[in-house]
């Protein structure tokens, strides 16, 4: 299957959109799960491209490998595009989970202009990171320690920092899930006005 990028752009009543970035292992997940719960739309970018992987990867061509052939073939803000497809009708919060890239947050901004749209990111240190990465066994997570460090090289290669430095807001998460969650509630609260 061949994706053929069009420029789209969507005219809705006026929505909150939530781009969540972060490391591998930060709690991006627990933090859209969170939002989930309380009744937004979650789409989770590596399953949109997980998805486009199964229909048009390469025999033996790893997942990341075939992220950055889509961002070379149809630029950097591709991984958007497909995600914002992905919608379907609007609810009046939309989080994409998992923006790596400034062109991604350009991307958005631009197919979702008029809307509310919040970046934000989720830090932990790397051996706290690494730490869950070898913990949660997720079927995609490597249990070698230097393959984890990989990723993370790959992932800062699509510009996942520059992300991290210019988010509106950056939750650190350290301690344990049930502190996370309570500062994760207490953002959606104040911040977001949200559920």
């Amino acid at each position: 299957m061949v994706y053929n990028p069009l420029h789209l752009s969507y005219a809705w009543s006026k929505i909150k959109v939530l781009l969540i970035a972060g490391m591998p292992g930060s709690g991006k997940s627990l933090f859209s799960n969170l939002m989930q719960e309380k009744g937004a739309k979650v789409i989770v970018m590596s399953d949109v491209v997980r998805k486009r992987f199964s229909q048009d990867g390469k025999p033996g061509e790893r997942l990341m490998d075939y992220a950055k052939r889509l961002r070379t073939i149809y630029g950097n803000g591709v991984v958007a595009r497909l995600s914002v497809e992905e919608m379907g009708s609007p609810s009046p919060m939309v989080v994409f989970d998992g923006v790596r890239s400034l062109e991604e947050v350009e991307e958005f901004r631009n197919l979702l202009q008029g809307n509310e749209i919040y970046l934000v990111s989720i830090h932990s240190p790397p051996s706290i990171r690494y730490e869950r990465i070898l913990n949660r066994m997720r079927p995609d997570d490597s249990k070698d320690l230097s393959l984890i460090k990989l990723r993370d090289k790959e992932e800062l290669e699509f510009g996942l920092g520059g992300v991290i430095a210019m988010s509106d807001y950056i939750l650190t998460n350290t301690s344990s899930i049930a502190e996370f969650k309570s500062q994760c509630e207490e953002f959606i609260k104040k911040v977001l006005k949200f559920g």
